[in-house]
């Protein structure tokens, strides 16, 4: 059995980037807390401490940043670097906050004053850097909620969801992993919070390519009918040309239905894409002519 397990476990590392696993996330209903039994097992805290894709992570998280401007950057210590990070839109406040989130994890790891445990369910990390207390807990699944933050942003350069969705998508990451944070220090002690505008279902979405809409009085009206009007339970992305130019309108857009003429610029899918979409989004789109009476065999 312990043999069956490394390699499930090998297995899920390799090869698992494609599957739909459940995500399993704490969550206290009640004030009193009561304990489960649970058997005697030592944390290996050496695994979070010399986690390749929590530092990879972060360091191409970094990369990325410092390559707009290198020649400031390089002078600059990671808290100036901190400071000096644009925060024009949404997404770029989400992204330096995560980028003060990954250096105290790398301070903490690396740092010869750094301490990493685990207890309680939580990674506690801390460190004395620069006369100033440095930690943070979090939960396994927080850090590895900061990863896909990290790749989903990182990632999106390359596809052609726009802006807007692309905010939607992180302010959940990020809403989520805020969530998993019990405890966080810095120079600037707390992190920046963002206001929710509504669940963004990022587990799963819902690819539609055809959907009908009528224009009236100055807004879109997306026909989706009551089997699938639940947005949480379908989170639907509508893939609609409008004005010879392609849009991808999540549901959660959509307010009963209707999205304002005046919201329908921020939907633009990003250049090139303006006219197509990428080969590889032409398998997500199969069709098949079903012949009624003949089995599905």
């Amino acid at each position: 059995m312990k043999a069956l397990n490394t390699l499930l476990t090998e297995n899920r590392l390799h090869f698992g980037s494609a599957w739909s696993l459940p995500e399993y996330r704490q969550i206290e209903l009640y004030t009193k807390r009561k304990k489960l039994p649970f058997s005697v097992a030592t944390p290996d805290k050496e695994e979070f401490a010399c986690s390749l894709s929590l530092h990879a992570a972060s360091m191409l998280l970094e990369s990325f940043l410092v390559n707009k401007d290198a020649e400031l950057m390089e002078e600059l210590s990671s808290w100036q670097k901190y400071l000096a990070l644009p925060r024009a839109t949404t997404t770029e406040k989400m992204v330096a906050e995560i980028y003060r989130i990954l250096r105290v994890f790398r301070i903490s790891a690396i740092h010869r004053d750094g301490h990493i445990d685990v207890s309680e369910g939580l990674i506690r990390m801390s460190c004395t850097f620069k006369r100033c207390a440095l930690s943070l807990n979090i939960t396994p699944v927080g850090l590895g909620l900061i990863e896909s933050f990290v790749y989903a942003y990182l990632d999106s350069f390359r596809q052609p969801y726009g802006e807007s969705y692309v905010e939607l998508q992180l302010l959940q990451y990020f809403l989520d992993i805020v969530a998993e944070v019990r405890k966080f220090a810095d120079q600037d002690r707390v992190l920046y919070q963002f206001r929710p505008r509504g669940f963004f279902n990022r587990h799963f979405r819902l690819d539609c390519d055809n959907p009908r809409y009528e224009f009236n009085d100055g807004r879109y009206r997306f026909d989706i009918g009551p089997l699938y009007a639940d947005p949480v339970r379908y989170p639907i992305d509508f893939f609609v040309v409008i004005k010879d130019v392609l849009h991808i309108v999540p549901v959660e857009a959509l307010k009963d239905g209707y999205l304002p003429e005046t919201d329908l610029a921020g939907w633009q899918v990003r250049e090139p894409y303006r006219t197509e979409l990428p080969p590889e989004f032409r398998q997500r789109f199969g069709r098949e002519t079903m012949v009624i009476g003949l089995p599905m065999t």
